[in-house]
């Protein structure tokens, strides 16, 4: 059996893995148009403020690869898939498969802003190889401006804040990380951010257009008009589904690669999908969205390896989880956390930069958002994963969550000693 997968990344090899449980004689071959193998994407942010090095962040030693037969052909991308004759090419080569695992990931999205594209001090943040570009061109003098305060965003002004002059971010949104925070923890984040690694916000703002002096751009300007000094513009507004391969090759696409909801395969036979590139149904509302989050791609990843290789493994619920931190400051994150009107509610405790909210609907815990206050995370997204019903439980769900880990026999007997 012939096994491909496009794409290095963690959903990638996650495929791989599995294929070879399930089968220790395919022949397994992972194209990336990257020079690197598999390595962690989190990571870049720590690598560009200093916190690790670049040969901590991959994934797996060269050796293991090795040992599984898991081969890389690296600095190649594949250029089109014909499912008709089941071959991928690469340049003028064709290489045959049986099965065929899409892990193509995502890719920047630059806004349009004039006099921007081709400068030679605009950087993107996605990947080792512009994380790379970035550290290399970020100096102590270097007045750096952000388009994005969403994850990626934020995470690349705070390695930039440990070596630049000064860290501006510009965001669309009336507040940073508006997809996992709500308005008034996001307020929270923002002040911790501003006191700790001096960086300022122009929120609820766009870059309309650049003014360069040569290839270099030496200022933006702001849709009010305000003008940023800029010795390196980084745009992180966010990311969209790597889809051209597959729409090419006529799958099924709709903002994401569509795939079974328990399989992965996609519209075409012997051909999956996984990651970042295909679209995932969220187990708390249904909805159809892209989760581009690493346990996600993982998961995915991992049932499509198990299907390739015949196994029975199938996909149960995906959902949004975060973890990460800014400047020491804690942010864990699950679930439908923008949830508002009926049916759902919430509660909220805060003191300090200690910020905890859970939001239900109906008799189950859907999403929370905790700062500072991560000690009970695990049992939260074990009840959300679970689904499980909450209305036996009559103390404070802050207090007790543990209690939700016991059967109701064992409940009701420790809510009675409890009292």
């Amino acid at each position: 059996m012939k096994y491909i997968i496009i794409g290095a990344c963690a959903a990638g090899l996650a495929c791989a893995e599995q294929i070879r449980k399930e089968d220790a004689s395919g022949e397994i071959t992972v194209f990336t148009k990257e020079a690197y193998l598999p390595y962690s994407r989190p990571s870049i942010s720590y690598l560009l403020k200093g916190a690790v090095k670049e040969k901590d962040m991959y994934l797996r030693k060269p050796s293991y690869y090795a040992a599984k037969r898991i081969h890389f052909v690296r600095d190649t991308a594949i250029t089109a898939i014909d499912t008709k004759n089941k071959t991928v090419k690469a340049g003028r080569k064709a290489y045959a498969y049986d099965k065929l695992c899409i892990c193509t990931g995502s890719k920047p999205f630059v806004p349009p802003m004039k006099h921007v594209e081709g400068k030679s001090n605009v950087f993107c943040f996605l990947d080792l190889a512009s994380a790379k570009a970035v550290k290399a061109a970020a100096k102590p003098h270097t007045r750096a401006v952000v388009i994005g305060a969403g994850l990626i965003g934020m995470k690349a002004a705070e390695g930039l804040s440990k070596i630049c002059q000064s860290v501006d971010v510009v965001e669309l949104a009336p507040r940073i990380l508006p997809s996992i925070l709500d308005q008034k923890s996001s307020k929270l984040v923002k002040n911790h951010v501003e006191k700790e690694g001096h960086i300022r916000f122009h929120l609820a703002q766009t870059v309309s257009e650049a003014r360069s002096k040569g290839e270099r751009i030496s200022s933006v300007v702001l849709n009010s008009g305000e003008v940023l000094a800029c010795d390196m513009l980084v745009i992180a507004v966010g990311v969209r589904p790597e889809t051209a391969l597959a729409e090419a090759a006529g799958l099924s696409v709709n903002r994401g690669i569509l795939t079974d909801s328990k399989t992965m395969q996609t519209s075409q036979k012997d051909v999956y999908a996984a990651g970042d590139c295909t679209v995932s149904t969220d187990m708390l509302d249904g909805s159809k969205k892209i989760i581009a989050l690493y346990p996600n791609a993982v998961y995915q990843g991992t049932v499509a390896g198990a299907q390739m290789a015949g196994g029975s493994q199938e996909l149960g619920g995906c959902y949004a989880v975060n973890a990460i931190d800014f400047y020491g400051l804690r942010i864990c994150t699950c679930g439908l956390i923008n949830a508002a009107g009926e049916p759902y509610r919430d509660k909220v405790r805060h003191s300090g930069e200690a910020y905890k909210r859970l939001i239900f609907e109906d008799n189950r815990l859907v999403g929370f958002v905790l700062i500072n206050a991560s000690q009970n995370a695990g049992i939260y997204t074990n009840l959300i994963e679970n689904q499980s019903d909450i209305t036996a439980l009559e103390q404070d769900i802050f207090d007790t969550p543990s209690l939700f880990m016991f059967d109701k026999a064992q409940r009701e007997k420790r809510l009675k000693g409890a009292l």
